[in-house]
């Protein structure tokens, strides 16, 4: 017999739809030749135009647009998974005074709006000469991502049995040994969730890629709308085919690692 429908599930088909429908007019309207859109905004197109996606990739300069985004998020994947696996390792597995104190700060630089670092690293980053380089935006992404994944993966390594370190211990290894050889081993999942939130929030990071990226040929991918905006009027179907660029990489990415992104969450929030 079929299933009768659970109207418990309203909500979730309602939150689905919301969810959705952002995306569907996004490449309906990308896909859409400019006069039918001129037309009919919200209407299915006659036929879908891919010249939109080829004229905006070359407009904006994606090409070079996404290896500069490549750069930066694997750049800043490398250093906050390093810093924040040490990190996170001793605030779980080492006694020593102060740990609390260290987490208060890390919770407490968490809840600070990040557009209140605005001013203080542009005259940071100007005297550094740090400014409109790849490299001075890499550090502050590593910046800002760093306490939200020290807390992760602590919740993750707290669930690691310390009688596994103990005897680690007894054969003779250092911290070292035991955090790369043992601890590192058993975070996989943890670390492959920080991983793919830290791309994530690089790919689609605007406002401090704007502030700080200057020069067209270091500009990254979530920048390059900006090409199809004016002061009196915007491309709208150039637009939304950019947007369709934008977000297709991390839609594909989220699709092959949904299975493991959920599995890292899940495993730290149990654990933690």
């Amino acid at each position: 017999m079929p299933r009768r429908f659970d109207w418990r599930h309203l909500p979730l088909l309602a939150a689905l739809a919301f969810t959705l429908a952002p995306l569907i007019l996004l490449f309906n309207n990308g896909l859409k030749p400019r006069d039918e859109f001129m037309g009919d905004p919200l209407g299915f197109p006659g036929r879908l135009a891919f010249e939109n996606i080829a004229e905006a990739w070359t407009k904006a300069g994606y090409g070079q647009a996404f290896w500069n985004s490549f750069i930066v998020g694997a750049a800043t994947i490398v250093i906050v998974c390093l810093t924040a696996g040490m990190a996170a390792y001793a605030l779980s597995k080492l006694n020593f005074k102060g740990s609390n104190l260290i987490m208060g700060v890390l919770l407490f630089t968490m809840s600070i709006p990040m557009g209140l670092f605005l001013v203080p690293l542009f005259y940071l980053w100007k005297n550094f000469q740090l400014m409109d380089t790849l490299q001075g935006i890499i550090l502050i992404y590593a910046a800002i991502f760093l306490p939200f994944n020290i807390f992760m993966l602590r919740s993750f390594f707290v669930g690691i049995p310390n009688e596994l370190l103990d005897s680690g211990r007894v054969d003779g290894c250092n911290e070292l040994r035991l955090m790369l050889q043992i601890v590192f081993p058993l975070a996989k999942p943890a670390f492959l969730t920080a991983a793919l939130l830290v791309g994530l929030w690089t790919w689609n990071e605007f406002f401090f890629a704007n502030a700080f990226l200057q020069t067209d040929e270091l500009k990254t991918v979530s920048t390059r709308y900006l090409v199809f905006t004016g002061r009196f009027q915007s491309d709208w179907t150039l637009i939304s085919a950019a947007g369709v660029i934008t977000i297709f990489p991390v839609v594909a990415a989220y699709i092959f690692l949904q299975r493991r992104f959920i599995e890292g969450i899940t495993e730290g929030s149990l654990k933690g």
